[in-house]
């Protein structure tokens, strides 16, 4: 070791540092390589493995959580079991179940972690904790495993990516204390998507109102919500969040309208669609969790409440605190060139928009003055013209009269 840091100091080897490259030269291909297949093979490689997907329903009895899961994706995970004696219920479950969804050679290992219990006692002081152990559990799963001799990419993620949260859909007053607590707890540990469950029972001018009422609290009690406090793709997500929370309606059944089966529910005074934007947000929802969103729900379990539970775990093992703070140094020179290569972009956009509009500018000017002075040449040869009809009719008229 001696050996090798004075040989890189005396410039025979010269180290690089960490994280960073040997300048490199470009050099033109004479012919086709095959590089441009690159990413076709990774996207190859990448269906031959199942991508992995946790996600948690939380919220009281009653508010038709099984019933949506069925419908967000289009399959029977679970069946309605019958309603429980609440009086007897004494703690918040975690019953996890793994299925597994294939579409187009696509493999998903879906796990939907249920907890029943939640919110049926009277004191609900405890209601919290199993979830939040149960969380805090499969994170210290994921860091024993990052610790192990074991390869890492052999990982196996049990953690929570997504937590659907049910609001009662009671159209008054915004959250209830019960919500307020859970969110405020919850939502530093994991993606907490609020869904107003049962919607068809507002109008739609309650379900406007109280969704207005809900925003607010989020905003008074600092409650994070995905995909508004942690999403970095901010372009496809401002018409997503129009809708936000959710105001959704679920159903395993499927009803005619207009001679096409739909799924719905039927009443007396008439059909509720469960797909139809007007009766309903759940296809924005499906949006926002599947097509849209659903790998960035995993990359910011890693990126950011991983990361917070592990630096947690690390400070608390004694871990001294300038490795921590090399890393927080390492990350903040990395947002910072981020950052400034971003200013940079913009700057030079800038400068070549304002390039543009100078040279559009200059052209409109230059043709302005070619136009004047086209215009000006024109009146000077009409006058002529008119200088030299005149001048005609003098000379006709002295020759009629001589």
């Amino acid at each position: 070791m001696p050996l090798e840091y004075a040989l890189q100091h005396m410039g025979r080897f010269p180290d690089p540092g960490p994280w960073k490259l040997p300048r490199s030269q470009t050099v033109r291909l004479s012919e086709a390589l095959g590089i441009s297949d690159l990413p076709v093979q990774r996207v190859r490689r990448s269906k031959r493995r199942p991508y992995v997907f946790n996600i948690m329903t939380a919220g009281e009895s009653g508010l038709g959580k099984t019933t949506f899961m069925n419908t967000l994706f289009n399959a029977p995970l679970k069946e309605n079991k019958p309603q429980r004696n609440l009086s007897a219920t004494q703690t918040v479950g975690i019953n996890p179940t793994t299925y597994e969804l294939n579409e187009d050679g696509v493999t998903l290992h879906l796990t939907v972690i249920d907890t029943p219990g939640f919110g049926d006692q009277l004191n609900r002081e405890t209601n919290f904790q199993p979830i939040i152990d149960y969380i805090d559990t499969q994170y210290e799963a994921y860091l024993q495993a990052e610790r192990s001799q074991e390869m890492r990419r052999n990982i196996k993620d049990n953690r929570v990516h997504a937590l659907i949260y049910f609001i009662p859909p009671t159209g008054i007053n915004g959250l209830k204390e019960l919500d307020i607590e859970f969110l405020q707890r919850l939502c530093t540990k994991v993606n907490v998507i609020p869904v107003i469950g049962k919607a068809d029972t507002l109008t739609l001018e309650e379900a406007t109102a109280f969704k207005k009422a809900i925003l607010r609290d989020f905003e008074r009690y600092d409650i994070r919500i995905y995909p508004t406090a942690h999403a970095e793709d901010r372009e496809q997500l401002v018409e997503l969040e129009r809708h936000m929370p959710f105001a959704v309606v679920a159903s395993d059944d499927f009803v005619d309208v207009g001679g096409k089966k739909v799924r719905g529910r039927t009443y007396r005074w008439g059909v509720v669609e469960v797909e139809n934007e007007a009766h309903s947000d759940f296809v924005h929802l499906r949006e926002l969790i599947i097509r849209t969103n659903l790998q960035d729900l995993i990359e910011t379990t890693h990126i950011i409440h991983y990361a917070q539970f592990r630096s947690s775990r690390i400070r608390t093992k004694g871990r001294p605190e300038s490795f921590l703070a090399c890393d927080e140094f390492y990350e903040s020179r990395i947002d910072n060139a981020k950052k400034t290569l971003q200013d940079e972009m913009q700057r030079k956009e800038d400068e070549m928009r304002q390039m543009f509009v100078a040279k559009v500018r200059e052209k409109e000017a230059s043709l302005r003055e070619r136009e004047e002075a086209l215009a000006l040449r024109r009146q000077q040869m009409m006058e002529e013209l008119e200088k030299l009809r005149r001048q005609n009719e003098v000379e006709e008229q002295g020759y009629q009269e001589a």
